[in-house]
């Protein structure tokens, strides 16, 4: 598996970027004036604890969100502040059809 480390801390596969580049060029055009957002949210107490999801949507270029915009491969991605801190140092990967979180 070929990994990149983006200088935010935040790491991703081949696969990774490949698969954002795909749903970029499959959806942009349903989407103008707006930019992917990558959501991250890892529960720490509760039934859930230790559970984490992670959301793909688009977001307004006019948002506040999307002055956060950083580059995963030829993709330009939002990610909140939370999201970006809560990304450090995991690997972001995309394998039989499954984005997937790894430590």
């Amino acid at each position: 598996m070929e990994m990149f480390r983006h200088p935010s801390g935040l790491f991703y596969s081949r696969q990774f970027a490949d698969y954002l580049c795909q749903r970029q060029e499959a959806e942009s055009s349903e989407h103008p004036g707006e930019v992917l957002s990558l959501e991250y949210v890892r529960c720490r107490d509760g039934e859930e604890a230790g559970a984490s999801w992670l959301r793909l949507a688009w977001v307004s270029l006019f948002s506040k969100l999307a002055e956060h915009c950083l580059e995963i491969g030829p993709t330009r991605v939002a990610l909140h502040r939370q999201t970006r801190r809560g990304l450090v140092n995991r690997l972001l990967h995309y394998d039989e059809g499954r984005v997937l979180v790894k430590r």
